[in-house]
């Protein structure tokens, strides 16, 4: 089976196909109904050799030799500057294999930046974007769920946890799923077995959702993602990538370093990200610019955004000076960002 392959299953499932994404009519059901949601717009990069760890630990921001095996974290892999290529959900498996899952559109640029570095480690760096599929199952005690129906907790005493991850096997093949926090687990299973799976899962009490729930998942939870059009657009700390675990200031040096360093220490970051709301209409894109209503300089750009009901919810990086102004914020075609809260203290600080 092959990418259009599964679209037409999917279709014959009931979905509907917007940018790459599946959504499905039943995809406004309450957000604590399990729903079993299709990730095709997800892509991943693998790392497997016995320096995968060591190569990993010179490049990326999270500290990988203080998280356990059978666990993730958030990550980034930076230009020398500081920006970030890519950005990034880390699944260690163990210290010689890992998966990089993040948006399918930023895959070939991850990789490429990664390889420049890799020449001298004992590690095999692979696009398994096209091998592997991604699902997420959503709502109201996902873990627990992803546990029973996944036959996760037959050989432990407990079900999957936030930050664990997991193993199983699916006809005779590996498959992986992840526990991003109780209502939100990510199961990658190999393509040719997805279909087999997907109804598998859907012969369960659980709805298919469409992407977009998955994407509002994210943006509440104020977790990032990055995207080809932002690539080397911010720095760590203004995604609070930094308050996330994704960014580790004692871990010794890795490219970008530096300068990730000296924004924290000397309290420079000028920047910010924060979550929002604005009417609904066309979804903004990765990128997008953000302004004052005197239509001066841009103040900040789109990160992420997706469907919330009638209206659309995004995350931004804002500049701080002018949200503390109390000032208007908009989008060029003028629809008013209204802020909301994150779920998390987006003014900590991580070295106090």
């Amino acid at each position: 089976m092959d990418q259009q392959q599964w679209q037409e299953f999917l279709s014959g499932q009931g979905a509907q196909w917007h940018d790459g994404a599946a959504e499905f009519s039943n995809g406004t059901t309450a957000s604590s109904e399990l729903q079993l949601i299709d990730l095709s717009p997800m892509g991943a990069v693998s790392v497997v050799g016995p320096d995968s760890q060591k190569f990993l630990q010179g490049q990326l921001s999270c500290d990988l030799v203080k998280l356990p095996d059978a666990h993730w974290t958030p990550g980034s892999h930076c230009n020398p500057k500081g920006r970030m290529i890519s950005a990034f959900h880390t699944l260690k498996i163990d210290q010689g294999e890992f998966v990089l899952f993040m948006p399918r559109d930023l895959v070939a640029m991850a990789l490429a930046a990664l390889k420049k570095y890799a020449v001298f480690f004992k590690t095999e760096l692979t696009d398994i974007s096209d091998s592997h599929h991604w699902f997420s199952l959503s709502g109201r005690d996902a873990h627990s769920a992803a546990s029973q129906l996944l036959s996760l907790s037959h050989s432990r005493d407990t079900d999957l946890t936030p930050g664990q991850l997991r193993d199983f096997d699916h006809n005779g093949q590996r498959a992986l799923a992840a526990c991003l926090g109780e209502r939100n687990v990510i199961i990658q299973v190999p393509l040719e077995q997805a279909a087999d799976l997907w109804q598998k899962l859907c012969g369960t009490p659980l709805s298919k959702g469409s992407y977009s729930h998955w994407q509002h998942q994210l943006i509440a939870v104020g977790l990032p993602q990055l995207h080809a059009a932002t690539s080397e657009m911010f720095i760590p700390q203004m995604t609070n990538l930094h308050l996330l675990n994704g960014v580790s200031f004692k871990k010794g040096c890795y490219t970008g370093q530096e300068v990730v360093a000296r924004m924290q220490y000397l309290g420079a970051a000028k920047r910010r990200m924060y979550r929002a709301r604005i009417d609904g209409g066309d979804l903004p894109q990765p990128g997008d610019e953000i302004f004052t209503p005197d239509g001066g300089s841009s103040i900040g750009n789109i990160v992420q955004a997706g469907v919330a009901g009638d209206e659309i919810e995004l995350l931004a990086v804002l500049t701080k000076s002018k949200v503390a102004d109390g000032e208007s914020l908009q989008l060029q075609d003028g629809r008013v960002l209204e802020l909301l809260e994150l779920p998390y203290d987006a003014d900590a600080d991580p070295l106090a």
